[in-house]
């Protein structure tokens, strides 16, 4: 085939605008960046979007005169705000896949869908029952559980979705224990692991709950080996994508961070000196370890802590060919590529961090982390 003549190419870019368009329908979007590279004219016909399913995203309230959900991408650096989708004045409880749950009193919890802004209201828990439910567990699926660890007994309430999108009442359980006792890290949420619930106690110990058990279906185990200082400030643990449960720890000053993974065979936690290309997102009530194939990512620790607050874009949340991305309205700015890694506070795992950089930061405390790879 013999070489476009420059009167042809000059024909390419000359295409009009509405055609352009309709050509822009057919493939992915994670093709229009291509698309964009073969001339002005046709750069100028790409909408400008950011794809939500890049990285985790820092999910967080608004409260400057207003409560819409705003979405920190640590990639763009930005803040995504969507104004149709707005958090009640509640708790956030835990986030599994699009969903977000919430308590929204001390005895009513929501099941908030990210994407649609669609909501339902689980049935009240019984009061009777007299427990202030600290923790929500939710495997993204079908079934949610209260926790209330306390020092001595543990209530957990369960609820099940039924057929149609609704949620059964909620069956409660406690259990009282004798020695060794658990008291639950306050900053970390139960994690289900290998059929089972792990509740992570301030000094390492681990209480798990398995209802498939009969008379013993929660145990405290015996403390782990190697679990590092009880002083530690923060504790956070999390099932990676490997099926491995993992702690991620705090120094009261911010740095170092630690994480040490569970050896169930010889039950000691043992320190974790890389990710391995992986990236782990912490420092809410949900922690993921996700792979990544951004350099500038792998291997560091991201928690919810800003250099400085971000550009903030009006957005609408929208689907198209299964990948979710972030629409800027009409009006705003257009897109500017961003520094991965800036503007949010990270550790490279296995390298000394001085904590100067982490006491020039402002913590988001309202907020937890997303994924919208492929979640639903």
């Amino acid at each position: 085939m013999e070489p476009a003549t420059s009167q042809e190419g000059d024909c390419w870019s000359s295409l009009p605008a509405d055609l352009l368009v309709l050509i822009l329908k057919r493939p992915r979007w994670s093709s229009h960046p291509s698309f964009a590279l073969v001339c002005k004219r046709w750069r100028s016909a790409v909408s400008p979007f950011y794809p939500a399913w890049i990285t985790p995203l820092l999910l967080s309230s608004s409260n400057v005169g207003t409560n819409n959900v705003r979405y920190y991408s640590p990639y763009y650096h930005k803040n995504f705000e969507v104004a149709d989708n707005a958090l009640p004045g509640a708790k956030i409880g835990c986030a599994a896949g699009q969903h977000l749950a919430l308590f929204l009193d001390d005895h009513r919890i929501l099941d908030l869908q990210l994407t649609s802004g669609a909501a339902h209201e689980l049935p009240p828990i019984d009061e009777a029952f007299n427990a202030r439910y600290d923790f929500l567990v939710y495997d993204g699926e079908q079934t949610m559980y209260a926790v209330d660890p306390k020092y001595g007994k543990v209530q957990i309430a369960r609820a099940i979705k039924n057929n149609v999108g609704g949620w059964g009442d909620w069956a409660n359980t406690e259990f009282y224990l004798d020695e060794p006792q658990i008291m639950a890290s306050p900053d970390c949420n139960p994690v289900l692991h290998g059929g089972a619930m792990y509740i992570l106690g301030e000094d390492g110990r681990l209480g798990v709950y398995d209802e498939e058990g009969h008379v013993q279906s929660f145990q405290v185990l015996e403390k782990p080996l190697s679990f590092g200082s009880d002083e530690r400030e923060e504790k956070y643990l999390v099932e990676d994508d490997r099926g491995e449960l993992m702690a991620v720890l705090f120094s009261r000053r911010g740095a170092p961070v630690d994480v040490v993974k569970l050896d169930k065979r010889a039950m000691e936690w043992k320190k974790v000196e890389s990710l391995e290309g992986r990236a782990l997102f912490t420092g809410t009530r949900t922690t993921m370890v996700k792979k990544t194939d951004l350099k500038c990512m792998q291997n560091k620790i991201f928690i919810p802590r800003l250099h400085d607050w971000p550009e903030t874009v009006h957005v609408d949340i929208v689907e198209r060919d299964g990948e979710l991305a972030f629409l800027p309205k009409e009006g705003c700015a257009g897109v500017k590529t961003g520094s991965c890694g800036t503007g949010i506070w990270s550790h490279q795992l296995g390298q000394h961090q001085e904590a100067s950089g982490f006491w020039g930061t402002e913590r988001l405390d309202y907020s937890i982390w997303v994924d919208f790879d492929g979640a639903t």
